[in-house]
């Protein structure tokens, strides 16, 4: 009886066990006949972005430059001798034709009056370039006299800005000393021809200066207003990509996706960029994670407020 019940239990462990391979058997010819399909995961990225907007610009050209006064003269004296009497001090204010200096003209065997040196014009007196007792000649340079209620602001163009900046433009002057006054001045002279050595062009800035508050020799941070634009659209200049042939575009952003788009960037100021196409008010395009981006790809995308 045992013996009949074991092989029964046996026949029945059998069968399950060839049911197991025949279905496994099955499952496996199913998946040779007909292969699952991979679902493939849409790719996202994540990006900030910020809006296209308009606003009025002015266009300006910085450049760095000195502070010099608007006449600068070199006192010499008549006749050759020695410094007999410095009759004033550096930063003093002299008149046309008064004696700044007495020389002694220290002929042995000869007795002459002083000569006297007078300002030849009317300003304050720069650097007084000799001591008491030197000998000088008809060549030594005793001081510089400098008018100073108007000065200009003297900066160099290199060639690409030469046409940019014109006579009248108007500029704002700044100096380390007075950092929180901008000081209004006009374009009233380029020269002629660049410097053969630096290949650059000399360009000067009048100022009115009544109040004597800029000084010969200031260092000076110059910005020229080259024109206004008005309604420009406007992007932050980090969007802006370029490839090999100097071609611009930026990722635009429709249905959180991104868009190649080309466009023709215009006048650049400090972190924003003018479009004149490609860009219209409005458009929201990729700032931060850009490089990460193809065309067509699915963005995450975090929006930034750009303080333009």
């Amino acid at each position: 009886m045992k013996k009949g019940r074991a092989k029964t239990i046996l026949t029945i462990v059998a069968i399950i066990i060839a049911l197991i391979a025949s279905y496994r058997l099955v499952m496996f010819v199913v998946k040779l006949i007909n292969p699952p399909k991979k679902v493939e995961e849409e790719h996202v990225v994540a990006v900030k972005a910020a809006k296209a907007v308009r606003m009025d610009i002015t266009k300006t050209l910085d450049l760095s430059g000195d502070i010099v006064g608007k006449e600068v003269v070199h006192v010499f004296p008549q006749v050759p001798g020695k410094v007999m009497e410095i009759l004033v001090k550096e930063g003093q204010y002299v008149k046309k034709g008064q004696v700044v200096f007495k020389i002694d003209r220290d002929i042995i065997g000869m007795e002459y009056m002083p000569a006297v040196v007078e300002s030849p014009l009317t300003g304050y007196v720069g650097t007084i370039m000799v001591d008491r007792g030197m000998s000088v000649t008809t060549q030594t340079p005793l001081a510089q006299v400098v008018t100073m209620h108007q000065v200009e602001a003297v900066a160099q163009l290199i060639e690409e800005q030469i046409n940019m900046v014109q006579i009248g433009m108007k500029a704002k002057v700044r100096v380390e000393a007075f950092p929180n006054t901008s000081f209004t001045g006009m374009v009233y002279r380029k020269t002629a021809v660049l410097d053969a050595a630096s290949r650059t062009q000399e360009v000067r800035i009048l100022i009115d200066n009544p109040q004597l508050k800029l000084r010969h020799g200031m260092f000076a941070d110059i910005q020229i207003i080259l024109g206004f634009v008005k309604k420009a659209v406007v992007i932050p200049s980090d969007c802006i990509m370029s490839d090999a042939s100097g071609n611009y575009h930026v990722f635009k952003v429709i249905d959180n996706k991104a868009f190649k788009q080309s466009i023709t960037p215009g006048y650049v100021h400090k972190n924003i960029t003018e479009v004149v196409s490609g860009i219209n008010d409005g458009d929201v395009v990729v700032t931060l994670g850009k490089e990460n981006v193809k065309h067509g790809v699915k963005l995450l995308v975090y929006m930034e407020e750009i303080n333009y």
